[in-house]
């Protein structure tokens, strides 16, 4: 089986991963539908470990799984709305996608010498083609946009790059995840000292914000919280205090000088649209409407693949049209347009409460499936990366995309050829059950 598991990672897994970024250059129908072949193989790996282990106890994580998708059935029968049930369990899966496709590779995967050789190589491969293309896109200027059809966006006098991956989100996202996964595993010491994490930090910071200022501020902003929150667990209830004192004075003085620049000043209205249902913003709209429909639908939801998902474009628009999102507005050009700002907002609709819950119940065991596999200080590097993905979903449907998918799962799989490495070298603090 261990053999298998090789093949089925190396043949299966991996190659998508390449071919899901060829996909954005090539435009070849069936490369664009990589993901959702990879998707598959994913769902079908869980649903033979379930079949495998049915003869045990079945891990919770797994009847979590099962109870989500009888869930969906279940929502589908109550929702006022008419749906197609295919496409309501096809989107629920797609929902998850993040986290099923880095499940089934975790699986599969095994820490061979051969293996971790790949995924290094890999994530060197794509790394230089994030920087060939920031590079080749500053020099190329607007025409590179136009090569891939690209709207070239200049945010406060820098071309916001797209990149080779097609997209300034893309670069965002992996330029913040793997800063991360490296800027940790760069750290020889055997015991993390205090103060000099802190003043890792501090610098992780700095570097973070101005790097994410020219790609994406927003990501650079989302994923100080988790950095931050694993600083502060270093030291001690005081110490916590007087780390919050500084960095409150910190953030204010900070914020003074921004206060007048375009970025903030942006940031202020966003934050302020949000809540606006009059408002153009469609983000704000989408959130807005995502938690107006969470609590007239409560304790469920809408159904799946009917607001701010992919498939809703083929399932039905009923959902937009009551809470008053005319088609004028957010469909044209044969596809929809706007409505996928906010992964979050689109998921309390669709779900309802009951959903978001069970939804959460599953990455909990997610956390606790990589828990027991990565050891304390690789663990903690697994949670940045996750929790950041998490946040980030407030904004965009990073959960369903499959881009942002490869990036996670690449960037977890390296921290797995790291992890036994650091298994016997690190001395951490245990963790609690």
């Amino acid at each position: 089986m261990i053999k298998l598991n090789n093949y089925i990672f190396l043949f299966a897994f991996l190659p998508s991963f390449i071919l899901i970024y060829n996909a954005n250059i090539s435009k070849i129908s069936i490369l664009l539908q990589v993901d959702e072949i990879l998707l598959l193989i994913s769902i079908i790996i869980i649903i033979i470990k379930i079949i495998r282990n049915m003869h045990k106890k079945i891990d919770k994580i797994y009847f979590v799984f099962i109870l989500y998708l009888v869930y969906q059935f279940i929502n589908y029968l109550v929702s006022p709305f008419n749906h197609n049930l295919f496409l309501v369990l096809i989107q629920s899966l797609i929902n998850l996608k993040v986290f099923l496709i880095a499940l089934a590779t975790l699986i599969v995967y095994n820490s061979t010498s051969y293996n971790n050789y790949v995924i290094k190589k890999t994530m060197v491969f794509f790394i230089i083609l994030f920087f060939i293309g920031i590079v080749v896109n500053w020099t190329m200027g607007s025409s590179w946009n136009a090569l891939y059809d690209q709207r070239a966006v200049v945010r406060y006098g820098i071309l916001r790059p797209i990149g080779y991956y097609v997209s300034t989100a893309h670069v965002g996202y992996f330029f913040v995840l793997t800063f991360v996964t490296f800027y940790m595993l760069m750290s020889k010491e055997k015991i993390i000292e205090k103060m000099k994490f802190l003043k890792k930090f501090f610098i992780f910071i700095i570097i973070d914000f101005l790097l994410a200022f020219i790609l994406s501020t927003r990501k650079g902003m989302f994923m100080n919280i988790p950095f931050g929150l694993f600083a502060l667990s270093l030291f001690k209830i005081k110490e916590k205090i007087l780390i919050l004192i500084f960095l409150s004075i910190f953030l204010s003085v900070f914020i003074y000088l921004i206060k007048d620049m375009e970025i903030f000043l942006d940031t202020q209205q966003n934050i302020s649209d949000m809540s606006n249902p009059e408002t153009s913003y469609i983000r704000g709209l989408m959130i807005y409407h995502g938690v107006s429909l969470f609590f007239e639908f409560f304790p469920f939801g809408v159904g799946n693949a009917s607001f701010g998902t992919v498939l809703s474009q083929h399932n039905t628009f009923e959902v937009y049209e009551y809470v008053g999102l005319p088609l004028h507005r957010i469909y044209h050009s044969n596809s929809l347009h706007g409505v996928y700002d906010s992964g979050f907002a689109s998921m309390l609709a669709e779900n309802g409460f009951f959903g978001i819950f069970l939804m959460f119940l599953f990455i909990y065991y997610f956390f606790k499936f990589n828990k027991q596999r990565l050891d304390s200080y690789n663990y903690e590097i697994f949670k940045m990366i996750t929790i950041f993905t998490i946040l980030l979903s407030l904004t965009e449907p990073n959960w369903q995309n499959g881009l942002y998918t490869v990036f996670y799962v690449i960037n977890l799989l390296y921290i797995y050829t790291k992890n036994n490495l650091y298994r016997e070298k690190r001395k951490w603090v245990k963790h609690e059950d």
